[in-house]
């Protein structure tokens, strides 16, 4: 009796925790950076995520530290995660976040360290549709940000400014706006001489809001 107790033990303990040595989690591994995270994004949207390097184990072997396999520049939305949309964990992914995935000397300096240093060869800029920064560019018929003198409005003249927003016209054109500030992200990344220097590739990517699915620009 004692004996089948400890199986049954054994054998629910091996069914409820799911280890890094799953076949699995070595397909994972095996992947390009670009596979791994779209592949994350399908086990998102078919809910079979399996929260990979999620642990204190993680933590401990990323304490002294830190490899992660992309760089991710993404609005600071709160439906947007990288981590949980890309099923991914501790260490994976260096994040940049902020209001309209927009790019400043900082969130520069930020990709330059991550991939100078940390030699990620990955970079993604994702934005993601229903975004409200662009949504306040869009409706800002009457520059109403400048007239509270609002740091909102630092955020709508950034986008203003951009050379591919200004060939659209922004009247029932939210969503063209939006993929033309993911491009203009892109390509102040792309062309970066040290994003050039250590040939790291660029990606566009848009996350729908409304059903979870990512697709590539």
């Amino acid at each position: 009796m004692k004996k089948i107790f400890v199986f049954a033990m054994i054998l629910a303990t091996t069914l409820s925790c799911k280890k890094e040595t799953d076949p699995e989690v070595v397909i994972i591994k095996s992947e390009t950076p670009i596979e791994k995270l779209i592949s994350g994004n399908k086990r998102f949207l078919d809910e079979k995520l399996i929260h990979p390097h999620q642990n204190k184990k993680t933590v401990l072997e990323n304490q002294n530290g830190q490899h992660p396999f992309a760089v991710i520049l993404t609005c600071s939305d709160s439906r947007v995660s990288p981590e949980i949309l890309f099923d991914q964990g501790i260490g994976d992914l260096f994040v940049i976040r902020n209001a309209g995935n927009l790019i400043s000397d900082i969130d520069m300096g930020s990709i330059e360290y991550a991939v100078e240093h940390l030699h990620a060869k990955l970079i993604i800029v994702l934005g993601h549709t229903e975004c409200g920064a662009i949504k306040a560019y869009v409706s800002d018929k009457n520059n109403e940000y400048k007239k509270h003198l609002s740091h909102i409005d630092d955020i709508v003249e950034t986008i203003a400014n951009e050379n591919e927003e200004k060939k659209i016209p922004k009247e029932n054109n939210l969503n063209s706006c939006i993929i033309a500030n993911i491009k203009h992200s892109f390509k102040m990344i792309e062309d970066n001489p040290i994003v050039k220097e250590m040939h790291a590739k660029v990606v566009s990517m848009q996350y729908d809001v409304h059903n979870g699915t990512i697709k590539q620009l």
